[in-house]
């Protein structure tokens, strides 16, 4: 297979050289190919759009195919399991046990967790469990930044149950914390679902205050309170490189969020 390793070594080097391109001459350098037989290939990559020529200075750059290769090879990839790194950096960097949750079909789902190795108590959350709008942190870091009539139509659906004494009860409660989410970027639930169980989300967005996908914390209230400043902070820089990297897979590829 001759042909093709000529053909990969000589792609590599137009992919490699700067936005002005690459010339015959330095192709033929670079790969130790006469410039007959790197002239002749580019002959035929141009006939199928792999290679683009400027006609004014006679470089080559990559074609529309190539680029439409690189898209969909993009596209193959999981946006939602890459977010997974982040899900285990925040757990390393806190030590706590976190979460990735997704807003989806009206719902809003755990669908992955990371217990860090030296963490003996494992926590209720796991992959798949559906996270109520009104009582869970993850739930509210998404529901926040949702369209207004979409927050309502969604909260027409909770039953506001008290599972605990710090439960929110109320819509005009759970309203007021989520005005406090869209200003501090930052959502709790503070033993609303079991005493002596705390949690801290935060959204990760994919467009400019969109977000469909929370990142999330939780452990014991005691050690959530005392280090609550230093975990708000570890997230929102966690979050803040997720939502990153989330947006720039967004711009190459069309992610449905």
């Amino acid at each position: 297979m001759e042909w093709l390793n000529r053909f990969t070594e000589v792609m590599d080097c137009i992919s490699e050289s700067t936005v002005e391109g690459i010339g015959i001459s330095e192709l033929s350098r670079k790969t130790e190919l006469s410039k007959s037989t790197i002239h002749r290939m580019l002959n035929s990559m141009l006939a199928h759009q792999l290679v683009t020529r400027n006609p004014q200075t006679k470089q080559y750059v990559l074609g529309p195919r190539a680029l439409f290769w690189g898209s969909q090879f993009l596209r193959s990839q999981d946006p939602i399991g890459l977010m997974g790194q982040y899900c285990e950096e925040i757990s390393q960097k806190t030590g706590l046990y976190s979460y990735l949750s997704r807003f989806q079909e009206d719902q809003v789902y755990c669908i992955q967790t990371h217990q860090p190795s030296e963490l003996r108590n494992k926590y209720f959350v796991h992959v798949g469990q559906r996270m109520p709008f009104y009582c869970t942190a993850a739930a509210k870091a998404i529901l926040a930044y949702q369209e207004p009539e979409r927050v309502s139509s969604l909260l027409d659906k909770e039953d506001f149950t008290v599972i605990t004494p710090f439960t929110l009860s109320t819509r005009e409660d759970v309203e007021a914390e989520l005005r406090n989410v869209l200003q501090e970027g930052i959502a709790f639930c503070l033993q609303e679902l079991e005493i002596g169980v705390s949690a801290i989300s935060v959204p990760i967005f994919h467009g400019e205050h969109k977000t469909s996908m929370s990142l999330s914390v939780v452990g014991e209230n005691s050690l959530i309170e005392t280090d609550q400043q230093a975990i708000i902070y570890q997230l929102k820089m966690v979050s803040e490189k997720a939502s990153n990297h989330l947006k720039s897979m967004q711009m190459l590829t069309s992610i449905n969020l």
